[in-house]
């Protein structure tokens, strides 16, 4: 019995890895990508660039507002592509390492 419980302690440690290497990739490749977009792009050229968006809410004045992750699973901040109603790039709001020159780090607590 005490075997079993190990080992399920053991799984979902290595789950718990999996899942914030997934999202730490994630976030580099969103980074790096949103460096690539431009205003003026049409929300098709940022779909075909950054995929599908993790947020999509719609603005007062017929616009969306695109969320894409970023960060690691305990501190994202959202990359943020803003469209106008003729859906078109008006603005991004790129995470502070969006870069794309260097990974975002899984542990981002501060120092103690």
């Amino acid at each position: 019995m005490l075997a079993k419980r190990l080992l399920g302690i053991m799984l979902l440690g290595l789950l718990g890895w999996v899942l914030n290497a997934c999202t730490a990739q994630e976030s580099f490749q969103n980074a790096e990508q949103c460096a690539k977009v431009e205003v003026g792009m049409t929300q098709e050229q940022v779909r075909t660039l950054m995929g599908a968006p993790t947020g999509d809410d719609t603005a007062a004045d017929g616009g969306h507002m695109w969320s894409y992750l970023f960060g690691s699973a305990t501190d994202t901040q959202p990359i943020k592509i803003i469209f106008s109603a003729d859906g078109r790039v008006t603005s991004k709001q790129c995470a502070p390492q969006a870069q794309g020159d260097e990974r975002p780090d899984a542990d981002t607590s501060p120092a103690q």
